[in-house]
């Protein structure tokens, strides 16, 4: 197989394209139907809309079908990093400023040629009227208005199981409009929270105090990524509060979801009907939420369990309560400091509170809008996942997700014949499962080789860091702190986390967020710096540092790291002796 059947053409024009910040959103291969109908007929189009709509591109400068600003790979999600640099260039940003934000010190990063037509004044000044008009703004009702509109599509769900299976694909593509809407206001929101964390950090700069930055936009509250976790803690705090819910949890998140469809009385029943409100309110979120292929809480309750079962070990005086005076204390502390920095001059003073209130509203609202996306992502998976079932009926599938393996203008013909397609969805199941072996570069500057010349997961590992050793990245959220390391690269082996462990992963998403709050600090190999682990680390008030190149690979378990978010360090303080 030299290409995968989704792959994307580079654009000569934006050629050059990053896993940074893609990770989080794709960490596995993309479904073939989760590309072809999800991404290209719906997120795609408001993503390339939202940037004309801004004030980025002029309309019809890009090409919108499909949209250049991202693409696949391997089968793996990449943003353009040509866009992206022109984006900030366009926005008043250097290519340099951009890169050290997306990119760290990365050692691929491909130089920068300009472009005759990279610079456009008038992008530029439709930009910086957007960006006035953001700093005006205290309230977004358009996108609080996205928000009970999608949950309230989620809330009044037909029965799936009563549609036949044209109605299901048709329910399915009705939420296309609500993708392109839900993207589109995605990039303003996302774009709109760079504007006061900008104007924060060259204050800081400029007062000698850039270290400040961190605890100035941490614990903001309202984040919409982390706020699941506040379920899951309750969720915890009841099972400890019972030696009946403790006893089955100790037999494990499976014996736990098999245990509670029959509860009716005392603490099981209690916990039914608390999990199951946790459920109506976060069960679209879980891991790969933005693939439809991939189970969601709704359809994989065990996974939600398993994070209590996590959870319930760890210290009353972690909860995301106590979390949160503490930060807020914390970034108080910071305001006045820097108050006192900058003296009596007025204008500066006036520019910090606008700053400061412009990121408390904006850096949530990213996370607001991504939530929006996700719950629609949800609706489209589980109507799906009902035509995938009615096909394991059948005996056609071995799983529901086996239908993801269909492409978008595939889905009526599938409904008219489905047993024509049996054979079609093996045979692209197996090319699938391949690309899991496969290591997609984190940068592509060049044509890539086909995929059978791709590098292989299963290689020689790379020597362990020695005592001593310092790793360098980017500092993502303020703190030091010192633990043994624990290397996590897949989300089911999360439950070796113990308390205090320094969480070393490849990168993050949604599903990963309860793990902070057992975790002492956060390292990760990739990420920028609104990327999942660094706005969770600063909602939960963790250490953490990105962009640090290659951690899981020479980062082993048991490792003494000292994690200093503020400078963007990992020192190995000690390495544990060989036994046996």
């Amino acid at each position: 197989m030299d290409r995968w059947i989704t792959d994307s053409q580079r654009w000569d024009r934006l050629p050059y394209y990053t896993r940074a910040n893609a990770g989080e959103v794709l960490p596995d291969p993309c479904s073939p139907l989760g590309w072809s109908l999800v991404f290209e007929q719906g997120l795609l189009k408001g993503w390339l809309r939202g940037f004309v709509e801004f004030g980025v591109y002029a309309e019809g400068e890009l090409p919108d079908d499909p949209p250049p600003v991202a693409g696949l790979f391997g089968g793996y999600f990449y943003l353009n990093l040509s866009h992206m640099r022109l984006m900030g260039l366009r926005m008043g940003m250097t290519v340099e400023q951009f890169d050290a934000a997306l990119l760290g010190s990365h050692p691929d990063a491909p130089p920068y040629e300009p472009h005759p037509d990279d610079l456009d004044p008038a992008c530029s000044e439709r930009s910086a009227a957007t960006i006035g008009d953001v700093l005006q703004r205290t309230e977004f009702q358009e996108i609080d208005e996205d928000a009970l509109r999608v949950r309230a599509l989620r809330r009044d769900r037909p029965d799936l199981s009563a549609l036949t299976e044209a109605q299901l694909v048709a329910h399915a593509r009705s939420f296309l409009g609500e993708l392109d809407n839900a993207f589109a206001r995605h990039d303003y929101s996302s774009l709109a929270s760079t504007v006061g964390q900008a104007m924060v950090a060259q204050l800081c700069a400029d007062a000698g105090r850039p270290e400040l930055l961190l605890d100035l936009i941490s614990g903001l509250g309202d984040v919409e990524s982390a706020s699941p976790s506040s379920g899951l803690w309750d969720l915890s705090r009841t099972v400890n509060g019972s030696e009946e819910l403790s006893a089955l949890f100790d037999q494990g998140a499976a014996a736990v979801a098999a245990a509670l469809p029959g509860a009716e009385g005392g603490d099981l029943a209690h916990l039914r009907w608390a999990f199951d409100g946790f459920l109506s309110e976060y069960g679209m979120r879980g891991p790969n939420e933005w693939d439809v292929r991939a189970r969601s809480w709704d359809a994989d309750p065990v996974q939600a369990l398993a994070h209590v079962d996590t959870l319930r070990h760890s210290a009353d005086d972690g909860s995301p309560t106590s979390r949160a005076e503490r930060l807020t204390a914390r970034r108080r502390a910071a305001a006045e400091e820097l108050q006192q920095a900058i003296g009596g001059d007025e204008a500066k003073l006036a520019t910090l509170e606008l700053g400061l209130r412009s990121a408390k509203d904006t850096i949530p609202l990213r996370e607001q809008t991504k939530a929006n996306a996700v719950v629609v992502v949800n609706e489209v998976r589980l109507a799906l996942r009902e035509l995938g079932r009615r096909g394991v009926e059948a005996g056609r599938l071995s799983e529901p997700e086996d239908v993801m393996m269909l492409l978008a203008d595939e889905l009526d013909r599938y409904v008219a014949d489905p047993a024509a397609f049996t054979d079609v969805i093996v045979e692209r199941l197996a090319g699938y499962r391949s690309l899991f072996e496969v290591e997609p570069p984190f940068i592509i500057a060049a044509d890539l080789p086909p995929l059978t010349q791709w590098k292989r997961r299963a290689r020689d590992r790379e020597a362990a860091a020695a005592e001593g050793t310092v790793l360098t990245g980017v500092g993502g959220s303020a703190g030091s702190y010192t633990g043994p390391a624990r290397v996590i690269k897949d989300l089911a082996d999360a439950v070796a986390l113990e308390p205090g462990d320094v969480l070393v992963a490849p990168l993050t998403d949604a599903a990963w967020t309860p793990l902070f709050l057992v975790a002492g600090a956060v390292v990760v190999d990739m990420g920028a710096l609104n990327s999942h682990a660094v706005v969770v680390s600063r909602e939960v008030g963790l250490p953490c540092v990105l962009s640090v190149t290659g951690a899981t690979a020479v980062l082993t378990d048991g490792m003494l790291l000292t994690v200093d978010g503020t400078a963007g360090t990992v020192t190995v303080a000690a390495v544990p002796a060989l036994t046996g």
